[in-house]
């Protein structure tokens, strides 16, 4: 059986670390609840409203500028996205040749070249439709119903922003 400690060293039961015996603050509990204080006025919304002045437009124009960037964030990585898969996936290159120039033999020999060419792709191809990434697939569901979400978003933002300027 071992003991654990998991209080303050020196510390004493019914003794407090910041104040006196009498119940008041020694100096170092005065210089922390008034640190507290002022981090709690400070997260406040109107104590915020207060010391720089209550603009309500401000608020707004911020929440704006925050929803702007997450949508230029989103479609720059959407577009990232669209750039790596026109890079990863060949283009299919469809050539068409004039049969009825073609002799027997060299129509054979074409199509047992495609045939081959085919099967060298397919035992070489990096990867193929059926052994996409998981981490790809998940990534590009994941941007598809952030894009949605987002598209939501910004569009009841506008019309928000549009009403209220109606309004004003």
């Amino acid at each position: 059986m071992e003991l654990y400690h998991h209080g303050i060293k020196g510390q004493r039961w019914g003794v407090r670390r910041y104040q006196n015996a009498d119940g008041s603050l020694t100096a170092a509990g005065q210089k922390r609840y008034d640190r507290d204080i002022r981090e709690n006025n400070a997260k406040k919304k109107e104590n915020r409203a207060i010391i720089d002045g209550p603009d309500p437009k401000r608020w707004v124009t911020e929440d704006l500028d925050r929803s702007k960037q997450v949508v230029d964030a989103h479609s720059d990585l959407v577009k990232e996205l669209k750039k790596l898969e026109q890079t990863t996936t060949p283009k299919p290159t469809t050539k068409r040749l004039d049969l009825s120039k073609m002799s027997d033999k060299e129509l054979r020999d074409q199509i047992n070249r495609e045939l081959l060419e085919q099967q060298y792709n397919k035992l070489l191809a990096d990867t193929s439709a059926t052994q996409v990434s998981k981490g790809r697939t998940i990534l590009q569901d994941t941007l598809d119903v952030a894009g949605s979400v987002l598209a939501i978003t910004g569009s009841a933002l506008s019309i928000a922003l549009a009403i209220k300027k109606l309004n004003d």
